[in-house]
């Protein structure tokens, strides 16, 4: 195991931050799987697997196992981790510019594309390999101008040449759940059946250029400019690690033991456990729709993550305690409950809960901000 320490410019005179990233296997060898947690920073149920990931890494480096090269960076954003707010950690976004730190990511076809005219030829090896050095070019050329522009950049170093990308993040209250593109879907199968994913939330352009799709996107973009030269060789996620509440060892070393089998199960390592689960129900990400609260008050459920609900459904209700008035929390699709909001008051206009299902009910930007 390698441990590579990257210095990040401070904010202010006198201040540093460091990203810390570990290496298991050669750096040459295929296939490079990338592994972070915390990208938003309030997030700690993939910090923790991560942790318990690496001494599973540190046995199978042990017993001459690791036949890829896998990076791990248990804690994505030494910017957030140090914004506090009245005793709260604000984590999502930056305190500077209000930035959310898993959106904004470069857009690589844009910035690598016009520089691949008339270098792609018939090998898809040789091509995939001019592409990540395209991107990698671009990336030294990009211009920094704040500290979560410097973040993102540095993370990205480590990734644009990389075959598996995986972000771990989690939700408020949740199942277990990941976001992922078509393009791979073998891989993505493999990941719901090794994590014990609850549900996949596919789609191929959510808008934000979040860190996962800066990964994949680039490559379908480049693909419809050029053709069949450019194969699909990236597959990125962002994989929901449940609820901000689910932080355990005996959950961690389960889930560690998930992304050991996931690595067995893409070739990086040798003599991992099987998966463990059923598949991922695959469901589009323009079919989970958000309920928004329709006053303020305090919030109470009367169903879980994970239940399966029909549109209409009383989900739960907000109450205005002085005004003696309550409304109901209703589904606004047929389909999963697969996260609700973790606190138990609200502000008129909030988004309290998504349900996903079968039926497109969205369209362009599909995330939440």
């Amino acid at each position: 195991m390698r441990t590579e320490t990257v210095p990040l410019s401070g904010p202010s005179p006198g201040t540093t931050r460091t990203l810390t990233r570990h290496h298991w296997g050669t750096e040459e060898a295929r296939p490079k799987v990338y592994l972070q947690g915390g990208l938003h920073a309030d997030e700690m149920p993939g910090p923790l697997a991560l942790y318990h990931l690496m001494q599973a890494l540190d046995a199978a480096e042990a017993g001459g196992r690791i036949t890829g090269h896998v990076v791990v960076v248990p804690l994505a954003n030494p910017v957030g981790l140090s914004e506090w707010l009245l005793h709260k950690p604000v984590g999502r976004r930056d305190l500077e510019g209000a930035n959310n730190f898993n959106r904004g990511y470069p857009d690589l076809a844009a910035l690598a594309g016009d520089g691949l005219e008339g270098k792609l030829g018939p090998d898809p090896e040789a091509n995939v390999a001019t592409i990540r050095a395209a991107f990698g070019k671009a990336l030294a050329a990009a211009k920094i101008e704040t500290e979560v522009d410097e973040l993102r950049i540095r993370l990205m170093e480590a990734t644009y040449d990389a075959d598996i990308v995986l972000d771990l993040h989690c939700d408020h209250r949740a199942v277990m759940h990941f976001y992922a593109s078509t393009a791979r879907p073998g891989i993505a199968d493999l990941l719901g059946r090794c994590t014990g994913s609850v549900l996949a939330l596919m789609e191929d352009s959510s808008g934000g250029n979040a860190f996962d799709e800066a990964h994949t996107a680039p490559w379908r973009a480049l693909r419809e400019r050029f053709g069949d030269a450019v194969p699909v060789p990236c597959f990125s996620t962002t994989l929901e690690y449940r609820g901000q509440g689910d932080v355990s060892d005996e959950v961690a070393a389960a889930d560690a033991e998930g992304l050991m089998a996931f690595l067995a199960g893409v070739g990086a390592v040798t003599g991992g456990p099987a998966p463990l689960h059923g598949p991922a129900e695959a469901m589009p990400l323009a079919g989970a729709v958000e309920f928004m609260a329709p006053i303020g008050g305090i919030v109470t459920w009367v169903t879980e993550p994970g239940d399966r609900v029909t549109e209409g459904q009383v989900l739960g209700h907000v109450t205005d305690a002085a005004a003696r008035r309550r409304v109901e929390i209703t589904a606004p699709t047929s389909g999963i409950l697969f996260r609700q909001e973790l606190w138990t008051t609200c502000l008129k206009g909030q988004g309290l809960c998504h349900v996903a299902g079968t039926e497109i009910r969205r369209e362009g930007d599909l995330l939440s901000d």
